[in-house]
């Protein structure tokens, strides 16, 4: 008589995605469940344990002692019967007299089965997906304890597919959080570039026109003495004087488009140690020109030989954007006081505590409302008419003096005028004995 092989369990198709959904099959061997096998012949005294998976057409073996393969056809195996009883411990004492079994070719021939005991190990929905099971040569019983000690052995299996299954959900999570990760790197990566491009173009343009700002002052103060020369053309002495103030504005020109390029390359600042009051006595002719006429404009610089670290056409530019302030907020008639001093600073919410050469633009226009005053250093923000400001002026005079390590600080009162007062780190005496007020 031939040997009939096991029938299928009633939930053949559902046990059979809870198997592969475990993701085991054809894994490498794992010490986990090589432990369970060993226990398992020294528990029931046998040659043989295995974990036996049984899939469609065969059962595989995750850990097995005694046997040298790694699976058989499912219709030769004795877990094929074991699976379709969950909750049992299939016992065949002696296959050659089991009617299941005798005419099997694994009990005629190698490794010539007569005792099995198969423990079915289920998961978490009930299905049994294979068995702990141990095998010998010969004819024998199980003991009660043996019994017992299979059953736990299949629990304890079940436990470990679970963990396994697990642990690779967890491994697979990290690798995909990783992957995430790696993926918003990227993207921060870019977007920080993409943020430094547009940084540098916001830059650029702020730059660019910041210069447009001060060449337009430059330009009116050219206009001044180019008019004031065609006025005078008779009287040689003040035709030269008012051509040194107009080249002095081309040279405050050309220090402007220097700056340009430099900001367009990326390079370096050009920095110096300036002696603030030189650099402002040089400048008295383009001073008075960018004031005109009608404006009385007088300096008291009480900082020889101070010297501030900062770049030349910026002081210069900053000084010719708070006069010329100062001169349009007067409507063309007034007085602008520009002054310097050494002052020390001990305490202070915004500088750092040490000497500054504080450099002051006062005027007797109107004066300015507070929250009008809170503003002003805003960039783009101007009170002037279109056509007539830019908004950036004093945005840029704030800037040009953080960069020289201080500030910009205003005082103003409505009716009686405003000041601005410039605060800039002062790196100690250049050529001149230094008193602190």
């Amino acid at each position: 008589m031939p040997h009939l092989p096991a029938p299928l369990p009633a939930n053949e198709q559902e046990r059979i995605r809870s198997l592969e959904h475990l993701g085991i099959l054809d894994s490498a061997p794992e010490p986990g469940f090589d432990d369970i096998v060993l226990l398992a012949t020294s528990l029931c005294d046998v040659p043989i344990a295995l974990v036996s998976l049984v899939d469609n057409e065969r059962q595989w073996f995750k850990a097995c002692i005694g046997l040298d393969v790694r699976e058989t056809h499912r219709d030769l195996a004795f877990c094929a019967h074991a699976i379709l009883a969950p909750e049992e411990v299939l016992v065949v004492e002696d296959a050659t007299r089991d009617p299941r079994f005798e005419h099997s070719a694994l009990v005629l021939g190698p490794p010539y089965i007569r005792f099995y005991a198969g423990a079915p190990i289920c998961d978490d929905r009930g299905f049994a997906l294979g068995t702990v099971c141990v095998i010998d040569t010969r004819a024998r019983t199980l003991t009660v304890v043996q019994h017992n000690a299979l059953l736990a052995l299949a629990r304890q299996t079940a436990c470990l597919l679970q963990l396994r299954r697990l642990s690779e959900q967890r491994e697979q999570h990290a690798q995909h959080l990783e992957s995430e990760l790696a993926q918003a790197q990227l993207l921060g990566r870019q977007a920080e570039q993409f943020m430094h491009h547009a940084k540098r173009v916001s830059s650029l343009g702020m730059v660019a026109a910041s210069i447009a700002h001060d060449f337009n002052n430059l330009l009116q103060a050219l206009s001044a003495s180019l008019q004031m020369i065609r006025l005078r053309a008779r009287r040689p002495a003040d035709v030269e004087r008012f051509s040194d103030a107009g080249l002095q504005a081309v040279d405050q020109g050309r220090l402007l488009v220097n700056h340009l390029l430099t900001s367009v390359r990326h390079d370096s600042p050009n920095l110096m140690c300036i002696d603030v009051n030189e650099r402002l006595e040089s400048m008295r002719d383009v001073l008075l020109r960018t004031a005109t006429d009608n404006i009385e404009l007088s300096l008291d610089l009480a900082a020889p030989g101070t010297g501030v670290l900062c770049e030349e056409a910026q002081l210069s530019a900053a000084v010719i954007n708070l006069l010329a302030n100062s001169r349009d907020a007067l409507g063309g008639k007034g007085r602008v006081h520009i002054s310097s001093r050494l002052v020390n600073i001990e305490q202070d919410e915004v500088l750092a505590a040490g000497n500054y050469l504080l450099l002051s633009v006062a005027d007797n226009g109107p004066g300015m409302p507070d929250d009008l005053a809170s503003k002003v250093f805003e960039p783009f923000f101007t009170t002037k008419c279109a056509g007539k400001g830019t908004g950036l002026g004093l945005s840029q005079v704030l800037e040009f003096a953080q960069r020289a390590g201080g500030t910009v600080k205003v005082q103003t009162t409505l009716g009686v005028g405003t000041t601005m007062n410039l605060y800039l780190r002062a790196l100690g005496r250049i050529d001149s004995h230094l008193h602190l007020d």
